[in-house]
């Protein structure tokens, strides 16, 4: 919706559907705005209560406000300052504002409650360098009540007429009359003919055309009975000579608007047929009937017709082809104008062979790309109609990829058979352009044809009493009326000609013969009965393929279980049988949830169970034809910022909503974008995973992660860091890791700018686990921000997949699951089945910075709290978020935003409370001594319930986190003025870091602070999380503990810790195996306990790939001590991305005093394409009762299939050992032998041969060693 300018001194007509009188009811809405003293160096004009955005305008605050209100047209409105005040600014600031103060006002309806809401830009410009800003205004609005039409009766439409009976169905391509015959129903159908009544043939549709968009425009509810002919049924059986004649409307239609006195034809994006559906059973059809003959005079007779032609070859998305954009929106582009073809000749697509000349319509839509103005020219006969087509900017990747113009004139010719000529001359390797359609509307004579048919219309008979056409070429043909396309009449034809009463209506006639010229539809078979319609009192609808079927109904099973909803499972192909009379079509999955949220206002949750594309018609065969759940495009089709896919459109359900994508969302809508039935299994298996797995419990919920792009004058660090700020105070629980990009050191390879060190951070967080991850900056189809700190590589190697994360990723185009030639990268994490997401809020489109931020901010309010003691969901967070503001700029960029992922999933948020009781045997509340450093600690405390009472059956483990003070941080400024040094905070420095054992609801732990923690005094934090066997967790925060200075005690350390080193599992040896994304894995003990604070320069946990000094990993955040026992602990810390060969790695660790210990393993890692399993031995060797065989293979975490054959030295087989083994890492070492053969028997002493085969059911890969010598004694 267009932003208006308003003016003081006028008022702004609104006009709308169903407007009334300008003298409606009035009501007045006054406002304050308080400004803040200080404008920052005149620059900016900034307050903050009711401050929003404005994307195009960022440096002045603007006005939004929303009160109740009703349903209601909008007549006028006005702004009325009562009070303003004239600021001094920057000239560059003033040049932005206008002379005039703007405004909107606007209504959305949420669930049958409604709103109006205000958009002020309270700022003008009234010289170059002053502005008079708003302080006290009204805003007073005319408008008048408006009565809720209920166009599907919620209550009467219970019984789809698909529920009961045999049912076939069929497709046509065009309008027209169709013919049906007993081989069609025998032998294409697969009907019994000999065992049907002919009467109770009956056969149902819906119109042509698509599904109105617009709620409040009426649609036919379920499927329609047509009024049909059927030839040879008196005698009760269905002959070889019998048939059915019916009239059918195609997917595109042509319509009459008698208003504007035009013909529109509705070309359908979504389907190339429509379908009807054949029932033979029940009570008797509905048959043709024939009118009366009209014998009176008539006052308007005419042999002519209005001719409607339009040609339109649907082959281009042109932003599809464009390499930088995704294929977006509803317009696709016929022949191309290059080079190679400057003008061409449509005249053989037009037929003008019965035209009489005379007044022609006619209209043409052309595309045209190029750096300069450029002409195209429609040649219509001996009329030449000219259009310039402005430049655009092809160097602007997110500019206007082309102009669109059309070409609409009305005029008189002479010519009879004109000839349809487009021209553009200007075209070049550089300048192309693209017809969309031509449209032709003519008079031509009614000559009836000789086979075929012919429709045939016109509009000046409507105001006639009595009309008549003659017909040209009248033989013994049929003459049905049809203009209600349900309920054709046959009308008597008198002297060639036939006469009828418009009734004011532009009535619609067609011409056919039923021996020749017939259409034949298209058998598609029989269809099993449905009755979606009977849905009431359901809380979520899963719209999904019939592929994917199976895995929805687990899914919905699931949700029963687990959420205590009442879950319905829809197929598409079902509901367009009953919502859109067959045809795929987005409207249709809409109005089906309208229809059950009219019914139950306990209805919240759609999820969309498959992928989309924008390529509805499949018409680009090189890319797969992938869909499964359609998604809606956006009308602008040429423009990449503003064109874009959105599943809000399924959520707008209000009366006056649809269009557009204006409005309120009513519900809660995510998609899961599954191409595979085992991706769609993968995704359910990940769900329930997340939900109800003992091994997804872990302080990994704890941690929310915020990731900054850099440049941009700090924008995406600032915007970050007020959200981290906000998220500090109202969710003080969550513990914050901070990636802001420019923290970390910016280096140049080829060219390319890239922050190695960044990327390792947030593939770490990720790997250790965060809740939530969420970032702001630039981004698109290859990963996030011009330094590519996450790629579609790191997001396709994450194996997080017990601690699964939710993104919240506020960039371009990460989530873009439309364009079937790009997987995005938010698909991968979500389809990821080791890892990577479990939902992701995303963007589809480029978006803009400043609303990225409210929204992102309204998500972040809502996703962290608890709702009456239950986690939010997805869907829930990211709807309320977005219906926060209504504002035209916000909306748009809203909409850009979609769930990936189940809305009715709710984030793991702890359930319970974990309270600090005491410290050092002092009351935690009453606790004000210092912690120093080596300082033993003793913490104590319980497990609490919502009233913070003692649950006293939880038994579990609880893991605690004590962190040292803030660390105050700053960016590097790698990028100069484009990223200045910017401040920030975060606890970073743990001091402890451990768990302890649980005991009906009570916990004590204890460690040593270490000696190098920050000495100055200061307040630190302890993080607690527990759970229980019952799938129980708590979560708790205790802030009062001071941190600094030393310990009054001394001890004395000079041992230093142990460490053991292993890759994988402890079953790694050095100079083993591995593959190129171990696992390092280090044991540590001290008496102690391990240093991980980071204070120290060079005393961290830290590791060393292959003597790269410049390159060492510091391992301290993935340090954690074991239960009960702070003196030891494990390291688990990912390797990633290893080439094929000898590597070594070195690791070094301290202990709290001070003290070091080294160690080093060498490994190989393994080249995938080698099948022979390395290091195969058993052992003992010689051995006497007792053996065990071990190997080292390429690959781990699999289920292999485990045979070894044992021989004699001259080859017989004397014993196979057949084990089933999961192995985690590269080694197996545990098939043990007891010396026998295969019949018990012990074997006698000697050298006996062995191999061992290893088979993989995953991979389906087999692998084989080299024949060993074994000796019994």
């Amino acid at each position: 919706m267009q932003v208006f300018r308003i003016f003081l001194s006028l008022y702004f007509a609104l006009l709308m559907t169903g407007m009334g009188s300008l003298f409606g009811q009035s009501a007045d809405f006054p406002f304050q705005i308080k400004w803040d003293e200080n404008q920052h160096l005149k620059k900016n004009l900034s307050f903050e209560e009711h401050a929003v955005y404005n994307d195009t305008l960022p440096e002045v605050s603007c006005f939004f406000a929303s009160e109740s209100f009703l349903r209601a047209n909008i007549l006028q409105y006005r702004l009325i300052p009562s009070s303003t005040k004239i600021i001094e600014v920057s000239e560059q600031l003033a040049t932005k504002l206008s002379d005039q103060f703007e405004y909107t006002v606007n209504l959305s309806e949420y669930r049958k409650a409604y709103s109006i809401h205000f958009y002020v830009i309270p700022a003008r410009k009234i010289s170059k360098t002053q502005v008079e800003v708003l302080t006290e205004f009204n805003i007073n609005v005319q408008y008048t009540p408006t009565i809720t039409k209920s166009l599907r009766n919620p209550l009467g439409t219970f019984n789809s007429v698909l529920s009961s009976g045999n049912i076939y169905k069929i497709a046509v391509n065009n309008t027209g009359v169709y013919k049906i015959d007993k081989d069609f129903l025998e032998n294409k159908l697969g009907i019994n003919v000999d065992g049907i009544n002919p009467k109770s043939i009956k056969i149902f549709g819906n119109r042509g055309g698509r599904v109105p968009e617009l709620n409040a425009t009426f649609r036919q509810d379920d499927l329609e009975q047509l009024h049909i002919y059927v030839a040879g049924a008196s005698d009760g059986k269905f002959d070889a000579g019998d048939y059915i004649l019916f009239y059918a409307e195609g997917a595109d239609l042509w319509t009459y608007d008698k208003g504007a006195d035009k013909y529109t034809f509705d070309k359908n994006i979504y389907d190339v047929n429509n379908y009807y559906f054949i029932k033979t059973d029940g009570e008797d059809g509905k048959r043709i009937a024939t009118a009366n003959l009209v014998t009176d005079q008539t006052d308007f007779e005419t042999s002519q017709y209005d001719q409607l032609q339009r040609y339109e070859e649907d082959k281009n998305n042109l932003l599809a082809n464009f390499s930088y954009t995704q294929g977006t929106g509803k317009d696709w582009y016929g022949d191309i104008f290059n080079s190679s073809q400057k003008e061409k000749s449509y005249k053989s697509f037009f037929d003008f062979s019965h035209s009489i000349g005379g007044n022609m319509e006619v209209e043409m839509f052309f595309a045209g790309r190029g750096r300069s103005q450029s002409t195209v020219t429609l040649t219509i006969g001996d009329k030449v109609f000219n259009k310039n087509i402005q430049r655009v900017y092809v160097d602007n990747q997110e500019s206007e990829y082309a102009n669109r113009v059309s070409i609409k004139e009305n005029f008189i010719t002479s010519t009879r058979e004109p000839d349809v000529k487009v021209s553009f001359p200007s075209a070049s390797s550089e300048t192309l352009g693209w017809l969309d359609y031509i449209q032709i509307i003519s008079k031509a004579e009614i000559v009836l044809p000789a086979t075929g048919q012919l429709a045939f219309r016109n509009r000046e008979t409507q105001s006639a009493n009595i009309a008549g056409f003659k017909l040209s070429g009248f033989k013994d043909q049929l003459v049905w009326d049809v203009s209600n396309p349900f309920t054709p009449v046959q009308i008597p034809v008198n002297n060639n000609k036939i006469v009828f009463k418009p009734e004011g209506i532009n009535k619609e006639f067609i011409v056919l013969h039923p021996s020749n010229g017939i259409n034949i539809p298209q058998a598609l078979g029989k269809i099993e009965n449905q009755n979606l319609h009977a849905i009431q009192d359901e809380d979520m609808i899963i719209v999904c393929h019939p592929n994917f079927k199976e895995a929805a109904d687990r899914l919905a099973q699931f949700r029963a279980q687990q959420s205590g909803l009442k879950v319905f499972v829809a197929e598409t192909n079902k509901i367009y049988n009953e919502f859109s009379g067959g045809k795929l079509d987005p409207s249709a999955i809409r109005d089906m949830a309208r229809l059950l949220l009219s019914r139950n206002d306990q209805f919240r949750y759609l999820l969309l169970f498959g992928d989309g594309t924008y390529d509805y018609r499949n018409i680009n065969k090189s890319v797969a034809y992938d869909n499964f759940v359609p998604v809606y495009e956006t009308d602008q089709s040429l423009n990449p910022i503003s064109g874009f896919p959105s599943d809000d459109f399924y959520g707008l359900l209000g009366d006056d909503e649809g269009e557009k994508l204006s409005g309120a969302l009513d519900i809660y809508v995510g998609r899961l974008p599954v191409k595979t039935p085992e991706q769609a299994t993968s995704v359910v298996d990940k769900i329930i995973h997340y939900e109800t797995s003992p091994k997804t419990l872990g302080d990994w919920r704890l941690r929310a992660g915020y990731v900054a792009d850099d440049e941009d004058y700090n924008l995406h660090v600032s915007d970050m860091d007020d959200i981290a700020k906000s998220d500090e105070n109202r969710h003080p629980l969550f513990n914050q890791q901070k990636v802001y990009i420019d923290a970390y050191r910016q280096v140049s390879t080829s060219g390319e700018k890239r922050y190695p060190d960044a990327n390792k951070a947030i593939n770490n967080n990720i790997f250790k686990g965060q809740l939530t991850t969420t970032y702001l900056g630039h981004g698109g189809p290859l990963g996030w921000a011009q330094e590519r700190i996450l790629t579609v590589p790191d997001i396709e190697t994450m194996s997080n997949y017990d601690n699964l994360s939710l993104f919240i990723t506020a960039t371009c185009s990460f989530g873009a699951y439309d364009d079937p030639a790009v997987t995005s990268p938010a698909e991968y994490a979500l389809l990821n089945a080791n890892g990577g997401a479990i939902g992701l809020m995303t963007t589809t489109r480029a978006v803009y910075t400043n609303s990225n931020k409210q929204l992102t901010d309204a998500v972040h309010e809502l996703l962290y709290s608890q709702i009456d003691n239950k986690a939010p969901t997805l869907g829930f967070a990211l709807t309320t978020g977005k219906n926060k503001y209504p504002g035209e700029s916000f909306r748009i960029n809203s909409r850009k935003f979609t769930l990936l992922g189940d809305p009715s999933m709710p984030l793991a948020l702890p359930q319970y409370n974990v309270i600090t009781a005491s410290i050092n045997e002092k009351n935690a509340s009453e606790f004000i001594d210092t912690i120093g450093a080596l300082k033993k600690v003793t913490i104590t405390g319980f497990i609490a319930d919502e009233k913070n009472q003692l649950i006293s059956d939880f038994n579990g483990t609880i893991d605690i986190t004590v962190f040292d003070k803030k660390s105050q941080l700053q960016t590097l400024s790698n990028d100069n003025q484009e990223s200045p040094k910017f401040n920030f905070t975060m606890f970073r420095s743990v001091i402890f870091k451990g768990a302890a054992t649980v005991s009906n609801g009570q916990w004590t732990i204890t460690f040593w602070t270490p000696k190098n923690i920050n000495y100055s005094p200061g307040p630190g934090r302890i993080s607690y999380y527990a759970y229980d066997s019952n799938g129980r967790d708590a979560a708790g925060l205790y802030t009062d503990l001071i941190i600094g200075g030393s310990s009054d005690l001394t001890i004395k350390d000079e041992q230093p810790p142990i460490i053991l080193g292993y890759m994988n599992d402890e079953s790694f040896v050095t100079g083993g195996v591995t593959n190129s994304n171990p696992i390092l894995l280090l044991d540590l003990s001290d008496d102690y306990g391990i240093n991980v604070t980071g204070n120290a320069i060079g005393q961290d946990i830290s590791a060393i790939l292959d003597g790269d000094t410049k390159n060492i990993f510091i391992l301290n955040d993935f340090y954690e001590a074991k239960k009960d026992d702070y003196s030891s602990g494990r390291v688990r810390f990912p390797l990633n991305g290893l080439t094929p060969g000898s590597h070594y790695i070195t690791a070094k660790v301290w202990d709290i005093s001070g003290n070091s210990a080294e160690t080093r393993l060498d490994f190989i890692v393994a080249d995938t394409d080698d099948h022979e399993l390395k290091r195969v031995l058993n052992y003992p060797n010689p051995f006497t009762t007792n053996t065990s065989f071990q190997f080292e293979h390429n690959r781990p975490n699999t289920e292999l299939s485990i045979l070894v054959n044992i021989y004699t030295i001259s080859g017989r087989l004397i014993k196979s050992i057949v084990e089933t083994k999961y192995s985690s890492g590269f080694k197996v070492n545990d098939i043990k032998w007891d010396a026998r053969d295969d019949y018990g028997s012990n074997l006698a002493r000697g050298v006996y041969l062995y191999q061992i085969i290893v088979h993989s059911k995953e991979t389906n890969e087999t692998f084989k060693s080299k024949f060993e010598k074994l000796i019994k004694l």
